[in-house]
């Protein structure tokens, strides 16, 4: 129960926590991704460099398209160090308490999967979209590097560090980092996006925890120091930057080096992609039942996937519908029956007789279209 109330009370706080590193940087690394690629990638990605950059700060100025936790997997909630089994936690967590009190900790591994793959597809279809897609995956993919993006205590809270987070990554590292500092990567290939995502958020963890140690420990030094007249112009800011520099160099190169990857292996994996079937329900109507005080029309599903039937339509042939309002799920091979009459019992259309000893009845799916007719 304290770890609900405690993750309730994060969903609402999390705002602060959502930026991961600053506009700048975001786009720093994009545009390093896509200009260390190599080959045809290098080709293809790089004349969408400009707009790519762009949009990788999306995220962070339209947080209605995406839920704010995506930029981020707080990992020390779901266990401590070394993080064995994580994900498995991570997801036996969500199924047990539920996906909105999960994710209220972060999802970011999975949001990098979902646009990895939507790049895929983008790319293979030549889709508009592939520089927004492009920019929203490198954000979410440097994101999950981002240190203060690894932990519970992402703003200090808990140390009495209160602030950090936006001090750090907006009046420092953005302020102070550039180009000249990122160091040599490479492109490697990674066989599940998740749980690489996972690997960079453990990292990033241990990274966070050296981060506030050396906060404390400036701290102190330069209260210490502000005191002394002869030193008074010294900026805590610049203190920081001198002391944790290191720190953004190593991560940012990370992130570069990740989203140099996935853009890597979107460009290629394109080339294989294959288009998913279009799913068609096969919904029928199985059996009309006139007889007696409880009639009713079967409907059956006789495809190989479960289907919805919210929004499906039967028609009597005689101007009487029935709408399934509301979500029924029903499996592969499975009926439902609505009933109609004095004595029906069930999921009732109606207590009037609607089926006559014999004529006609359609169905329709939720866009209007006639899927199936029964003559009786």
């Amino acid at each position: 129960m304290k770890k609900i109330i405690f993750s309730v009370f994060l969903i609402c706080a999390f705002s602060i926590s959502l930026f991961g590193w600053g506009f700048s940087v975001h786009r720093l690394i994009a545009r390093t991704a896509i200009e260390r690629l190599g080959g045809k990638a290098l080709d293809y990605f790089f004349p969408l460099e400009n707009e790519i950059a762009m949009y990788s700060t999306y995220p962070d100025e339209h947080q209605d398209f995406e839920p704010g936790t995506a930029h981020f997997m707080e990992i020390d909630f779901y266990a401590e160090p070394p993080f064995d089994n994580l994900r498995s936690k991570i997801e036996n967590y969500m199924q047990t308490y539920g996906e909105a009190i999960g994710r209220g900790h972060g999802y970011a591994p999975w949001a990098i999967d979902k646009y990895y793959h939507l790049l895929i597809e983008d790319i293979a279809t030549n889709s508009p979209d592939v520089p927004k897609i492009a920019g929203i995956l490198a954000h979410f993919a440097s994101d999950i590097n981002m240190p203060l993006h690894a932990t519970v205590n992402f703003e200090g809270q808990m140390t009495g560090q209160s602030g950090i987070h936006g001090l750090w990554e907006s009046a420092i590292v953005d302020k102070h980092f550039d180009a000249s500092m990122i160091l040599p990567t490479k492109i490697s290939t990674v066989t599940d996006i998740i749980n690489a995502s996972l690997e960079n958020s453990k990292t990033a963890w241990y990274y966070a925890q050296s981060l506030l140690e050396i906060d404390r420990s400036e701290k102190a030094l330069f209260e210490r120091l502000s005191k002394d007249s002869l030193v008074s112009s010294i900026s805590y800011e610049n203190m920081l930057w001198d002391s944790t520099k290191w720190i953004a160099t190593i991560q940012i190169t990370r992130s570069v080096e990740f989203v140099s990857t996935l853009f890597q292996m979107a460009y290629n994996e394109s080339k294989n992609y294959v288009p998913k079937a279009e799913f068609r329900p096969n919904v029928v109507i199985l059996k009309i039942s006139s007889q007696g005080n409880d009639q009713y029309v079967a409907i059956k599903n006789a495809g190989d996937q479960s289907v919805n039937l919210k929004g499906w339509k039967i028609s009597s042939g005689e101007g009487k519908y029935f709408v399934f309002e509301n979500d029924l799920l029903i499996e592969p091979g499975h009926y439902v029956l609505v009933h109609s009459g004095p004595d029906a019992k069930g999921l009732i259309w109606s207590k009037s007789e609607i089926w006559d000893p014999q004529g006609k009845a359609q169905l329709f799916d939720p866009e209007g279209n006639m899927v199936f007719e029964l003559t009786y």
